[in-house]
């Protein structure tokens, strides 16, 4: 008779060892090489979501106020008080004729002499134009008050500086008493205008 081969069943459980180690590294290889960078995609993918979902309620919120922060700029606009500190023209020399007029208004109005205004070059400071005009009046000292605080006290703001005050020596008509009240002046209004 022929004999069966015999199965050596130490082998058997060696290859069955053998087999089962190899599926076990071929499915830890596919988890670290497929399914791991997947999940791991996921997560990103699922975090990115949230992020942009959260940026979108954020940008959401902001365009509802929209409407209101653009009425509040208009209110600003309107009742700036700040752009009505400058000389609102769009060149110097615009700027400069409109503070001679002020200035030969403003002496003629309070009953001074003006004898002549000079426009000085303008200067730039920061992002400001500075406009100066020079002035040489007459005018007793009740004028150059009522001169000084007008300007000072216009719209647009300005200021007076290089204030040289002079008497003027005038004789006295017969039976008049005391020194009478006449000054030369010359002083420098300044005013701002917004750069460019």
């Amino acid at each position: 008779m022929v004999g069966l081969p015999t199965l050596n069943l130490q082998n058997l459980s060696k290859e069955r060892g053998i087999a089962v180690a190899l599926l076990a590294v071929a499915l830890g290889l596919v988890y670290v090489v497929v399914v791991g960078p997947l999940i791991d995609l996921g997560r990103e993918y699922s975090d990115s979501v949230e992020d942009l979902e959260f940026r979108l309620a954020r940008y959401r919120k902001v365009a509802a106020e929209k409407g209101y922060w653009a009425r509040r700029v208009q209110e600003i606009k309107q009742n700036s008080s700040v752009s009505e500190h400058y000389i609102s023209r769009d060149t110097a020399a615009l700027a400069s004729a409109d503070l001679q007029t002020l200035i030969k208004d403003t002496v003629n109005a309070s009953g001074g002499e003006l004898i002549s205004t000079q426009v000085t070059p303008e200067q730039q400071e920061d992002q400001l134009t500075r406009i100066s005009v020079r002035v040489r009046m007459n005018g007793s000292t009740r004028v150059l008050r009522d001169v000084l605080h007008a300007i000072e006290t216009a719209k647009p703001l300005l200021w007076v500086d290089n204030v040289n005050l002079r008497p003027i020596r005038m004789p006295l008509r017969p039976g008049q008493k005391g020194v009478a009240d006449r000054l030369s002046i010359d002083f420098e209004v300044i005013g701002y205008m917004r750069a460019g």
